[in-house]
């Protein structure tokens, strides 16, 4: 058989075991669920969707957070092309499924490129190409496509280092460039950070190794350049929000080095479930970071495979990314070493979260020194030293193993059905850990190297998938597209208006008995019920406005401040409905159920007029004022700095048109005065008064307002961002230069 139809089948195999591991999501027999993707990307992607389909491209968000430039947030990576034709194509739950499995195919089939392009045979880039693409780093991190589909990238772009070196061609530096702006587009920028400095830095390896010359490393500083410039259209919005984000500033030592990997985790390389699983309810230790973060496992049979790459190979790759794989775990362990200080204090690096996230260069390194050391494998004859000392090291972890295995009910992780379950799945591990160990001793074996070649990845599979199958559960499509309970009420209370009801959702994990973070593998009841609590921003999909912040980190520092004020502020903001657990708290009752809908008795409209104001500079006393009893919010707007012109007595409006990105608001029987709208202020907002451009001020904190002349008919406002414009001309410039 020829070695194309070799590459041809191990890329179908890959893409066989990753269908395999995912497949109820991967045949539309259910959808993803857990946690961020049902609380976040489904209704990002959905709003995206939607407007896709009718050939639009929307930047603003009128549904999340009193309006949000959820483009510019990037995290539903609007202008991914992978996102944009699986939207035409499929529902957005749907297109979630096949975005995450078509993600992960593509890393293995990076990973086998890459160990081809270094000489490996078949079967050693289908063991890498099996360990990166079903390791537990990926696996669990499949409720964040973004991430995935930026880690499915990263070793596309080392297999275009090695080719651009054997053929130096400029197209693979045209390639390299559009793979950076593929990834920054994905809408992950620490992840595109992370994996472009470990590139960068084989890149410099290669060129100094390979006596490859200046123009070689030229074009790698180039390359990402190029890319950047390509992805300036989402980039240029994205640094505008984070400017004006809760990472404005950068992140406190204690948020940056929050979800360290603790050193005594690193028995989960071994165990992974020693600790506990959030999948089945039994992980007991969320203070110290969730579980998705804290995984780093690979399986055990690729660690064997690995050790024996370094044990038996001095080759440039072997040892670069042995290194590569250490600096990860080690920077993963954040604050619980003495060097991950001075990241801190690195310009850009402040912004970014969770150490752990450093495991994807633990998770590259050692998929890749997983396939060459199988190609060793398949080249040499066995060595006993080599083998007596990995049976020690076999039996000694087995027998601690089984001994722990034994005595696990004196560590308190519960009791009843929890314990069950945590025992099951640690006895599981062990003996896991004993088959992989005894078959990585029996595959030094002289007379069984012969079988590692279909062995190997058979054992890597199986392994990967008993630990990680049943993380990513699936649930019925409809919990998305059938309409709840409580979304409906509010329809039909409200009746029909073109500015959409706006909720505040007053149900968490503290205040109902629901958990959304743990045990899904087992009971599926708390997430079939999240989309009638209406949270964050599960009211969109429904036609409704969600008015507090939800999890994303780029959301507005100033409404973090203001939603302090909730339920007080609830008027101010035009919030209409109330969504509680267990009772209204003297709201009016519009749906009864454990999961009630209550309307609230007053609240300001959308758009009023008002004829006083008053100036409050210093964010602190301006909120106090806005709390206080003094504060008269039907006659009264707080601002940040004196208007410019005299103000009338105020007068009444009404919006004529309400969307995303336009408002249009007429104007009667007034004298003039301040006109008031409850969306959020942010730069890109103009406003027209009868077709004049007039500023915008900043009112009560967080909302829009201008000054109305007398006589005046019509107040538009439009979104126009420079940040938006400016960066596609970048992007255009950038793509002709190419």
């Amino acid at each position: 058989m020829s070695a194309a139809k070799y590459d041809l089948g191990a890329v179908g195999l890959i893409g066989a075991a990753v269908v395999a591991c995912f497949w109820p999501a991967a045949t539309m027999q259910g959808a993803f669920f857990v946690q961020d993707v049902m609380v976040q990307n489904y209704p990002f992607r959905e709003f995206f969707a939607r407007a896709i389909n009718q050939g639009q491209l929307p930047l603003w968000n009128a549904a999340i957070n009193c309006g949000f430039p959820l483009f510019a947030e990037g995290q539903a990576g609007a202008l991914y092309p992978p996102n944009i034709v699986l939207a035409l194509l499929l529902p957005a739950w749907a297109a979630l499924n096949l975005n995450v499995v078509i993600h992960l195919w593509l890393a293995g089939v990076g990973i086998y490129g890459l160990l081809r392009s270094f000489g490996a045979s078949w079967a050693a880039g289908l063991c890498a190409g099996l360990c990166y693409a079903l390791s537990g780093y990926m696996v669990v991190r499949a409720m964040s496509p973004n991430f995935i589909a930026v880690c499915a990238w990263v070793p596309v772009l080392f297999y275009l280092i090695e080719r651009s070196l054997a053929r130096r061609r400029w197209l693979d530096l045209l390639l390299f460039a559009t793979v950076v702006c593929l990834q920054l587009l994905a809408g992950h920028p620490q992840a595109t950070a992370y994996g472009l400095v470990a590139v960068i830095a084989y890149g410099s390896f290669r060129t100094w190794s390979h006596s490859a010359g200046w123009k070689f490393f030229a074009a790698l500083v180039a390359a990402p350049i190029l890319g950047v410039g390509l992805a300036a259209v989402q980039i240029l919005p994205t640094a505008e929000l984070v400017q004006l984000s809760n990472r404005g500033s950068g992140l406190s030592w204690e948020h940056f080095v929050a979800m360290s990997l603790p050193p005594e985790r690193l028995i989960t390389l071994l165990l992974p479930n020693f600790f506990g699983n959030s999948a089945h309810g039994t992980y007991w230790s969320r203070e110290l970071g969730f579980f998705i973060q804290l995984c780093a496992y690979v399986g055990v049979l690729p660690l064997v495979c690995a050790w024996v790459a370094l044990r038996e190979r001095r080759d440039a790759p072997t040892g670069f990314f042995a290194a590569l794989a250490l600096v990860g775990l080690v920077l993963a362990l954040g604050k619980y070493t003495a060097i991950f200080s001075l990241l801190y204090e690195m310009p850009g690096l402040s912004f970014f979260r969770i150490p752990t996230r450093f495991l994807l260069w633990f998770a590259l390194g050692t998929s890749v020194l997983c396939g060459l050391g199988v190609d060793r494998l398949l080249q040499t004859d066995g060595n006993k030293r080599t083998n007596g000392l990995l049976l020690v090291v076999f039996m000694g972890l087995a027998a601690l193993g089984l001994i722990y295995a034994n005595g696990v009910q004196l560590i308190s992780v519960g009791v009843g059905e929890q314990l069950t379950r945590y025992t099951h799945h640690l006895r599981s591990d062990v003996l896991r850990l004993v088959l992989a160990l005894g078959l990585g001793a029996w595959l030094l074996g002289r007379r069984a190297r012969g079988f590692a070649g279909w062995v190997a990845p058979l054992a890597i599979f199986a392994e990967l998938y008993s630990f990680g199958t049943d993380f990513n559960r699936t649930i019925d499509p409809t919990v998305y597209t059938q309409t709840p309970a409580t979304a409906r009420a509010i329809a039909a209370d409200r009746g029909d208006s073109q500015v959409p009801a706006r909720i505040l959702s007053l149900i968490s994990e503290r205040t109902s008995p629901f958990d959304w973070h743990g045990g899904w593998a087992y009971d599926l009841a708390s997430y079939r019920r999240y989309p009638e609590t209406l949270r964050m921003y599960a009211g969109g999909p429904y036609g409704l406005a969600n008015a507090l912040p939800g999890w994303s980190p780029l959301h507005l520092y100033r409404h973090g401040e203001f939603a302090r004020g909730y339920p007080a502020f609830a008027a101010l903001a035009g919030i209409e409905y109330a969504v509680r657990y267990g009772g209204g708290g003297g709201l009016e009752l519009v749906c009864e159920g454990d999961i009630g809908v209550y309307r609230f008795a007053e609240t300001l409209p959308r758009a009023y007029m008002v004829g006083k104001y008053r100036v409050e500079a210093a964010r602190r006393r301006r909120l106090a004022y806005l709390m206080g009893g003094e504060f008269s919010k039907h006659r009264e707007v707080v601002l940040e700095k004196n208007p410019t012109t005299e103000i009338g007595a105020g007068g009444r409006v009404r919006i004529l048109r309400y969307e995303d990105e336009k408002v249009e608001i007429g104007l009667e029987n007034h004298a003039g005065g301040i006109l008031v709208l409850s969306d959020t202020y942010y730069p890109g907002w103009k406003s027209y008064i009868d077709g004049i451009a007039v500023p915008i001020l900043r009112a009560n904190h967080v909302f829009r307002a201008v000054v109305v002349p007398a006589g005046a008919e019509q107040v538009v406002f439009s979104y126009q961002p420079d940040s938006f414009r400016n960066g596609m001309l970048i992007s255009a410039a950038t793509a002709l230069l190419c």
